[in-house]
C-alpha cells in the first residue's frame, strides 16, 4: 500500500529542538503604512520578525520570540511557517495583536501611531518567564527594541542566565527622561547596536567616536552605530577608531524595519563568524532587501525561496 502523504499544515510539522545560533526577541505587529498620496497597505511586521528574517538569509540556525495576540491572521501563520519561523512556538496572550499607523511625508520621514495602550504594549513584549531551558542554550540573543520595561527585565536577566552572546537594539520613543536606566542597560549586552539618534542621546556628545568608546568603556566589546543610509559605524575590540561600512542603497519601498533588519542580519553573521565588519555588511544588505517591499514581504520571499533551494 502507497505510504499516506503528511498533511499536516506547514505550522505543525515537528519542531527542531537543536540549540538555535541566534534567538530574536522582541514584537510581532500589523503595521499599515500610509503614502503621501493617502493610499495605504497593511502588512505584518514587528522588530522580532524583521531581524529573524534577516537572519534567516544566511546560514544561522534562527528563531524567534514575541508574544502573539489573539487575532493574527491564518495568512500571517502561513507565511511564517513557510519561511520556517511558526508561529506555534509563540506564547500567546489575551489580547489583540499591536497594530500601528507609520504615515510618510514627501521628504521620507515618518509618523508612528501605536493603536493599543502602553500597557497592553508592554505586556505583547517578552518576559524573562517566556524563555525555556531549550531557548537559554541559544548561541546568541538579540533583543530588540520593545516596551522599555521588557528590556529593562530581559537583557539583564538574560546576561545572568544565559552563556550566550546578547545583542541589544533600543527603540527612540522612550530616549527622553530614561537615559540613565538605558546606560545601564547598555552593560548587560556584548554587542550595543544604537542608532544615531540613540547614541547622540545617550553619550550627550555629536562626537560619534567618543559616544562609541563611552559605551564600550560601559561593557559591550563591540559598539556599532546606524546611520540609515549613510549605513554604519563600527567600534571594534581594542580599537580605538570607528571603521565606516557603507549601506547598500536602493529606492526604498517603505523603510519600516530596515534597522530591525540590519541587526537580525548582523546578529546572525557576527554570531557565527566573530566578524563585526563581515557582519555590518551582511546587516546591509538585509535591510536593502527589507525596504525593496511593504512590511516582512520582501524578506518573507527571499528566505522561502533561500529554503526551497537549500531543500
Amino acid at each position: 500500500m502507497a505510504e499516506e502523504p503528511d498533511l499536516q499544515p506547514p505550522d505543525l510539522q515537528p519542531l527542531d529542538l537543536q540549540p538555535l545560533d541566534l534567538l530574536c526577541l522582541g514584537n510581532i505587529t500589523i503595521d499599515e503604512a500610509v503614502a503621501p498620496d493617502g493610499s495605504s497597505t497593511s502588512a505584518l511586521g514587528g522588530d522580532a520578525l524583521f531581524a529573524a528574517l534577516a537572519a534567516a538569509l544566511g546560514p544561522a540556525r534562527v528563531g524567534w520570540l514575541a508574544p502573539v495576540g489573539t487575532d493574527l491572521p491564518d495568512s500571517a501563520r502561513q507565511d511564517l511557517a513557510a519561511a520556517g519561523l511558526p508561529v506555534r512556538t509563540q506564547p500567546v496572550r489575551a489580547l489583540p495583536t499591536v497594530r500601528n499607523v507609520v504615515r510618510y511625508a514627501a521628504d521620507g520621514t515618518r509618523t508612528w501611531e501605536m493603536l493599543c495602550t502602553e500597557e497592553d504594549f508592554d505586556e505583547l513584549s517578552v518576559r524573562p518567564s517566556d524563555l525555556d531551558e531549550d531557548l537559554l542554550r541559544s548561541r546568541a540573543f538579540l533583543v530588540c527594541g520593545m516596551s522599555l520595561r521588557a528590556q529593562l527585565a530581559l537583557s539583564p536577566w538574560l546576561r545572568a542566565q544565559a552563556a550566550g552572546t546578547v545583542y541589544l537594539d533600543l527603540q527612540e520613543d522612550y530616549l527622553e527622561g530614561n537615559e540613565d536606566e538605558l546606560l545601564a542597560l547598555v552593560s548587560s549586552c556584548d554587542v550595543f547596536l544604537p542608532s544615531e539618534v540613540e547614541a547622540v542621546a545617550l553619550a550627550r556628545t555629536s562626537d560619534l567616536g567618543e559616544a562609541a568608546r563611552t559605551f564600550r568603556d560601559l561593557g559591550p566589546q563591540t559598539v556599532v552605530v546606524k546611520r540609515a543610509e549613510r549605513g554604519c559605524l563600527v567600534l571594534l575590540p581594542g580599537a580605538s577608531d570607528l571603521v565606516a561600512v557603507p549601506a547598500d542603497l536602493v529606492e526604498a519601498v517603505d523603510s519600516t524595519g530596515a534597522g530591525d533588519a540590519f541587526c537580525g542580519a548582523f546578529a546572525a553573521h557576527h554570531a557565527l563568524t566573530g566578524d563585526a565588519l563581515g557582519a555590518a555588511r551582511a546587516g546591509a544588505r538585509a535591510a536593502r532587501t527589507a525596504v525593496s517591499g511593504p512590511g516582512l514581504s520582501a524578506l518573507l520571499a527571499e528566505v522561502v525561496a533561500a529554503r526551497g533551494v537549500r531543500a
